[in-house]
């Protein structure tokens, strides 16, 4: 896997890249400091995975990650900052970003992050997920009464939606309900089709977005 690191902070980008290497033996590590750098190394190579730091200079708001992603449409973008602002992080998943993480995570947390990603899926903080401001990525949705889509959701259902909004894979929520992972794919596919909308990472934000807190499932 080729990883690339921009920020333009050299201390972090070389602790992250000490840290990229240790998890992950095999991949080869590119580092830029600012959006021109990182044309640059993306136009002579050919990168699977862009960490991007949204406060480097270039960006100018997210214009710069709209650039990255089109010389790169085939690598997975994933914000790594040190803001939690809700609507930057709606922005950014809506301009290509397939990820956003913040600088305190841990390694163990990092890397199911970026397995997630990896994988064609999309990662949020759960903690970020319970931010009123993120619902919007979801599509407006009223609370409460019959409109509610979640009351169309099985108990079952519930308790795949409950998971995934803790940032679990389908491995891990098949581990915990019991169920084969192809039964919680069929689940997941049906969960996204009842809320109208297009990955997990949404799905878990108009839950959120609609306050609801999963109970703890039951096998």
């Amino acid at each position: 896997m080729r990883i690339l690191i921009a920020d333009d902070h050299t201390l972090f980008r070389r602790g992250f890249s000490l840290l990229l290497q240790r998890l992950y033996p095999d991949s080869e590590i590119e580092e830029a400091s600012d959006v021109v750098s990182a044309l640059e190394v993306v136009q002579r190579t050919a990168i699977d995975l862009l960490l991007l730091d949204l406060g480097m200079p270039g960006m100018e708001g997210l214009s710069g990650l709209e650039q990255l992603r089109a010389a790169v449409p085939s690598a997975a973008i994933v914000i790594v900052s040190a803001i939690s602002d809700s609507d930057r992080i709606r922005e950014a998943l809506e301009r290509g970003a397939r990820g956003y993480v913040l600088k305190t995570i841990n390694d163990a947390a990092l890397k199911h992050a970026l397995s997630l990603v990896m994988s064609g899926e999309t990662y949020v903080p759960a903690e970020l997920l319970q931010e009123r401001a993120l619902k919007g990525v979801g599509g407006p949705i009223g609370k409460g009464g019959p409109e509610n889509p979640l009351a169309h959701l099985t108990d079952r259902q519930r308790d795949v939606l409950g998971l995934l909004m803790t940032g679990q894979s389908n491995k891990e929520i098949a581990r915990d309900l019991g169920l084969l992972e192809s039964t919680v794919k069929a689940h997941i596919k049906v969960i996204l089709n009842k809320l109208s909308v297009a990955n997990r990472t949404q799905a878990a934000m108009v839950a959120a977005g609609l306050g609801w807190q999963p109970a703890r499932p039951v096998h």
